[in-house]
This record gives C-alpha cells, sequence and structure tokens, in this order.
C-alpha cells in the first residue's frame, strides 16, 4: 500500500473532493505506470490511468482519471465502509513531488 499522512502529505492547494480525485488518481498512475489487472475473462487494463485530453466538442481540457482497484472479499460479510475493503496496487512510497503545492 502507498502509505500518506494526510496531515503533511495533501498539498494545501487541495480543497475540494474533485481536486482530491485528480491527485490521487495522477499519484497512483505515476507509481503504478505498467500495473496491468484482469478485470474479466480475457480482459485487462492498466490499474490506474490519468491524463488530460483536448475535447473539441466543447474546446475544453479535461483530466480523465480510471482505477480499478481490487476489493476484498471480506466486503460482503463486512458492515464497514465500502472504501474500507480496497486492496493495495503496491508497496511504493509517494514521491515527495506529490506532496508540494
Amino acid at each position: 500500500m502507498t502509505a500518506f499522512n494526510p496531515a503533511t502529505d495533501i498539498p494545501s492547494q487541495i480543497d475540494t473532493l474533485e481536486k482530491l480525485a485528480a491527485w490521487v488518481g495522477a499519484a497512483l498512475f505515476n507509481i503504478n505506470p505498467g500495473l496491468v489487472v484482469t478485470e474479466g475473462v480475457g480482459y485487462t487494463e492498466r490499474a490506474c490511468q490519468a491524463g488530460n485530453y483536448w475535447v473539441a466538442a466543447d474546446s475544453k481540457t479535461r483530466m480523465i482519471v480510471r482505477l480499478s482497484l481490487e476489493v476484498s472479499p471480506d466486503q460482503a460479510s463486512g458492515s464497514n465502509k465500502n472504501w474500507t475493503y480496497i486492496q493495495p496496487l503496491s508497496n511504493t512510497a509517494l514521491p515527495a513531488a506529490f506532496k508540494q503545492n
């Protein structure tokens, strides 16, 4: 798992869920760029993807984040919030660049 301290590692400019989602997606993609997971029979995909894309239809740049996270089988009988059952992608440390504004 990539551990972090919310008090010191999340940049202070992250003040919305949208910014947090972008930060998490970019951080996980940065430390797991080649991690591939099985999402179906004969179907694999990268576990993390994040990037900016120009959308000509509305002349805007959009950040698209995609995560494929394994859920523990304990969720089926557990009573905790669903995010507590998410399994780690790796044991890679959070790069210092993601801790700075």
